[in-house]
């Protein structure tokens, strides 16, 4: 039986049902247990139990509006383990992400009772086990755990706690009553009181980093108060963020053999973010939807006064600000300094990033301007000729524009004195653009 436990809203949960989803295992022969306790992800449920329930022996859900708490639920996965005389549990919590598809049979091969994959948090040291105990049974550091972490070590490892993902025997809970094995014990989380009760029956606990089995994503900073979460753990979860938020072309920008794009002289065009980024980047502007007015009056600047007025919401004004920075130095940086050779500067400084709406009934297009930057990026968030009509940037030194620009594709260029430009006509729809001016 394969049990999954959302107990709390996890940043990625969509790519981590995948994974699970897409383990080697034949579908007809597992039977699903699913506890959500996150109001946020009964739409991604619904989503996966949808498109995949058919596939399974059985599946059985335990949504929030049960109230059924954390252990409780524990407790019911290994009763329904027990009904459904399944062979071995396999306990899958939100935030273990499965990157190897063949987890499931390498841990059955491992002919343990109880056995583990290590996973470990992308450059972090917090793992899903402890090396070892205090006295009063909590943790601490074993000599060779930074080793086994970091796989500087490899092997079948025996330990005194594990949670996040683990198989577990099901003639275990055929040897012991629910009296000695459960998850429920007064004052300790589900996971300790588990591991505690195990170590007391004196069963053992294996992990192994015999093989790179996933990772584990980091929910602290998860706030699903704010319109698209998952965008702000550029950070925390940089790795899962790139799977999703980063244009697949991306790595393309810097292959020697290939020739950047040039549509206008020292007018560079890359891809750079995803589909998926775009949308969400839009959604959260337009959640937030307090649009500037298009004047030259804006409270939201030092001075109050902005020379040339767009339609805009700034990134600072979302809580986006510290990320858009990360991005810039992450993934901006290095595609400036391949074709403005020369120049360095890391981290890059931007005091101006804001996304702009053009729309023909309020701010159609703009007028010739210089950008106060050393250089601008310019990100299309949706497509020409399906969302508007008309649009583009055109550089009027040089007699030459850019239309039809490619949602998820940069455009970047020198800002002060040679890149003297203006925003085309937007005739039909509305136009979403990200901007900012780097090295003011």
């Amino acid at each position: 039986m394969l049990a999954i436990f959302i107990e709390y809203p996890t940043p990625f949960l969509e790519e981590q049902l995948l994974k699970v989803a897409s383990l080697e295992y034949p579908k007809s022969r597992i039977h699903l247990f699913i506890h959500n306790a996150a109001k946020y992800h009964i739409d991604h449920l619904e989503t996966f139990v949808g498109a995949y329930s058919d596939l399974y022996n059985s599946v059985k859900q335990i949504v929030p509006t049960d109230g059924t708490t954390e252990w409780a639920a524990r407790d019911l996965a290994i009763d329904h383990c027990l009904s459904k005389e399944c062979q071995y549990l396999f306990v899958v919590d939100s935030i273990a992400h499965l990157d190897n598809p063949h987890t499931l049979k390498l841990l059955i091969e491992q002919n343990r009772t109880f056995v583990a994959p290590v996973m470990v948090r992308h450059n972090r040291a917090w793992s899903n086990f402890w090396g070892a105990l205090t006295n009063d049974g909590f943790y601490a550091r074993s000599n060779d755990y930074m080793d086994i972490v970091h796989n500087e070590k490899r092997g079948l490892w025996s330990v005194p706690f594990v949670n996040a993902v683990y198989l577990i025997n099901a003639k275990l809970f055929k040897r012991y009553s629910k009296a000695k094995l459960s998850y429920s014990q007064k004052k300790l989380d589900a996971d300790m009181a588990f591991c505690a009760k195990l170590r007391e029956l004196d069963v053992f606990m294996y992990v192994s980093n015999r093989v790179d089995f996933g990772h584990l994503v980091n929910p602290e900073t998860y706030d699903v108060t704010r319109a698209e979460p998952d965008m702000y753990q550029i950070m925390e979860n940089q790795v899962d963020w790139e799977s999703r938020y980063i244009h697949p072309d991306y790595p393309e920008n810097f292959n020697p053999e290939k020739k950047n794009q040039q549509p206008c002289p020292d007018v560079y065009w890359f891809p750079i973010v995803s589909l998926k980024f775009c949308k969400s980047l839009i959604n959260m502007m337009e959640s937030f939807g307090k649009w500037s007015d298009g004047s030259n009056k804006d409270s939201r600047l030092e001075g109050g006064y902005e020379a040339v007025p767009t339609r805009d919401i700034h990134m600072n004004q979302v809580g986006w600000e510290p990320h858009w920075l990360y991005f810039l130095q992450q993934y901006v940086r290095p595609l400036q300094e391949r074709v403005f050779i020369g120049y360095f500067h890391d981290p890059p400084k931007s005091l101006m990033n804001f996304v702009v709406r053009y729309k023909p009934d309020e701010q159609p297009f703009l007028r010739p301007h210089h950008d106060s930057s050393t250089y601008t990026i310019n990100i299309a968030l949706n497509e020409a000729g399906i969302d508007y009509e008309g649009g583009g940037c055109r550089f009027i030194r040089y007699n030459c524009s850019v239309t039809q620009t490619k949602p998820g594709w940069v455009l970047m260029h020198p800002g002060r004195l040679t890149h003297y430009h203006e925003g085309l006509l937007v005739t039909k729809g509305v136009r979403y653009i990200m901007i900012s001016f780097v090295d003011p």
